[in-house]
């Protein structure tokens, strides 16, 4: 038993060690077009067994959808980030769903402002946050978990606007938080 706490400490140390390097790190994206269905694939596929029994999965991809202008390892990174945080928010269990689309404008909104972008929407059932902490969610450090460095979404926003996208939460106390990631097409101007 003290073996296996040993292990989870280390795994703990190693994982806050990952966090602190990647965010004092100053990244050069390296943006190539990039088929967005099968990167987020790749991503997800690794969690599927491992989250049988606790979370259901989805993923839920527009087709046919255009290829992305992104630099594959930042975009990763970002997503297992946001996912990461969505399955803490979930300790019971519950429904993580990722759906990728072309993005389109706000009701009312610019249309060139959704134009040649892609939306990752990463969904969870969980706790949710309140106004206030909604407010803080990307400020280095800040976390609503007992554990962890609050870098994670951090990194996520800074990875995804480094690829010239952009980053914003939706949340609500007891219902729940959707974290979209909206990413360059291939070809189109960032």
């Amino acid at each position: 038993m003290l073996f296996r706490s040993i292990l989870s400490q280390v795994t703990i140390l190693r994982h806050i060690s990952s966090e602190f390097s990647s965010f004092a790190s100053s990244p050069t994206a390296r943006p190539e077009v990039t088929d967005l269905a099968t990167l987020l694939e790749e991503v997800v596929d690794p969690y599927r067994t491992g989250l049988a029994q606790r979370v259901t999965l989805g993923l839920d991809v527009q087709r046919p959808l255009p290829p992305a202008f992104v630099d594959r390892t930042l975009f990763s990174r970002a997503l297992t980030n946001v996912m990461e945080n969505a399955l803490h928010a979930m300790p019971g269990g519950g429904s993580l769903s990722i759906r990728a689309v072309v993005a389109t404008p706000p009701v009312g909104g610019d249309a060139v402002l959704a134009n040649g972008r892609i939306s990752v929407e990463v969904s969870d059932t969980g706790m949710g946050m309140d106004a206030d902490a909604l407010a803080r969610i990307f400020e280095p450090y800040f976390s609503t978990k007992a554990t962890g460095t609050g870098l994670g979404l951090t990194i996520a926003k800074r990875n995804i606007e480094l690829l010239g996208g952009s980053v914003g939460v939706r949340s609500e106390r007891g219902h729940g938080t959707t974290v979209t990631l909206t990413v360059p097409v291939a070809g189109a101007a960032a």
